[in-house]
């Protein structure tokens, strides 16, 4: 299927970080505000953040939002992911739960932090109890998925083959449970997408930036390891990226790309959840650490930020650098590929 984005080209607003003048490495002086864009809400830059990646973010949780302090919940940049280490080697966790326990699933050991940060959240205990037990059972059901999908493989084809059934009804459950805590709390920069490594999102929360793991709920949730195996945990993160993008409707979307992936979530799911009408500003990047992360710009100089209406003047940007520059990074060879 064929996508195309074709947002109306629009005067969007920038945070403070993206404008002419300011400096990689230093906070601005004072927080700028955002403007409202017609009929949207009103965002600010956090006037925490900062667009440098070699000092210590200052952390206001315990002024902004006091009862979050000592949980997982509470307010930091960046947002630090616990099952990251996993997903980049490849292999299983050591320090995850190995086995679960779906019969008693408050004696996991991740059940006491992800209580205690939800607790605070203002949800019961009971329904913090349900949430966590559809976790594990969608874990559980994750690792059936998988595993029907390689018994079919191993199936010969044929006309009346049966498909999989994929649907995990738990993660689905769960991404509407925590709905609410989805929200981009008050205050807090325009709502962004990522594709291309964790380092992609928290180099968009450093900008000042609110994506999916700066919400409440990611930020509890990203501090969990869950289990040994992190690919049966991701199908969660997909189904919450869907809701994150349904609970903020309002304003521009602002899609961070390290490469450009056509099964990617931000492509399969997370644009195709906007409303047709909705702008979107594509930020195309190019470097292999958070801290050497740029911006491609129209005249394909590298900068802090760019902007672009148009995924695929965005995506030929990417391409045109990458391409120019000889890079042999993972972005490079991906984009060889399309």
């Amino acid at each position: 299927m064929t996508i195309r984005f074709r947002p109306p080209r629009v005067n969007i607003p920038q945070p403070s970080s993206i404008r002419p003048g300011s400096t990689p490495g230093h906070a601005p002086a004072s927080p700028s505000p955002i403007k409202s864009p017609p009929g949207g809400l009103q965002n600010q830059r956090a006037p925490w953040s900062t667009d440098g990646f070699d000092g210590q973010v200052r952390n206001p949780a315990s002024s902004r939002r006091p009862e979050l302090a000592g949980t997982l919940a509470e307010q930091r940049v960046p947002v630090e992911q616990a099952m990251g280490p996993a997903l980049a080697s490849g292999k299983h966790s050591t320090t995850a739960a190995q086995v679960l326990d779906l019969k008693a699933p408050l004696s996991h050991p991740d059940a006491p932090q992800f209580q205690k940060a939800f607790t605070a959240l203002g949800m019961s205990e009971a329904k913090t109890t349900e949430v966590w037990s559809d976790i594990l059972h969608g874990v559980n059901r994750q690792e059936q998925i998988r595993a029907d999908v390689k018994a079919s493989r191993l199936t010969p084809s044929s006309l009346d083959k049966p498909r999989p059934d994929t649907s995990n009804p738990y993660y689905e459950k769960v991404a509407h449970e925590l709905g609410p805590h989805l929200r981009i709390e008050e205050g807090q920069g325009p709502l962004a997408l990522w594709s291309g490594g964790y380092d992609v999102s928290k180099h968009a929360q450093l900008k000042g930036y609110s994506t999916l793991e700066s919400t409440p709920a990611g930020r509890a949730l990203s501090g969990l390891e869950i289990y040994k195996d992190p690919k049966a945990v991701t199908p969660m993160w997909n189904h919450l990226s869907e809701e994150f993008v349904r609970q903020n409707p309002q304003g521009p979307a602002h899609a961070f790309m390290r490469t450009h992936d056509p099964k990617s979530v931000l492509y399969r799911q997370e644009l195709q959840t906007l409303a047709p009408d909705r702008p979107v500003v594509f930020h195309p990047l190019v470097g292999d650490k958070l801290q050497d992360l740029q911006a491609v710009r129209p005249d394909k100089t590298l900068g802090p930020d760019s902007a672009f209406t148009n995924e695929a003047e965005a995506r030929k940007a990417l391409k045109d650098h990458l391409s120019q520059s000889g890079s042999e990074s993972f972005a490079a060879q991906s984009m060889k590929l399309l």
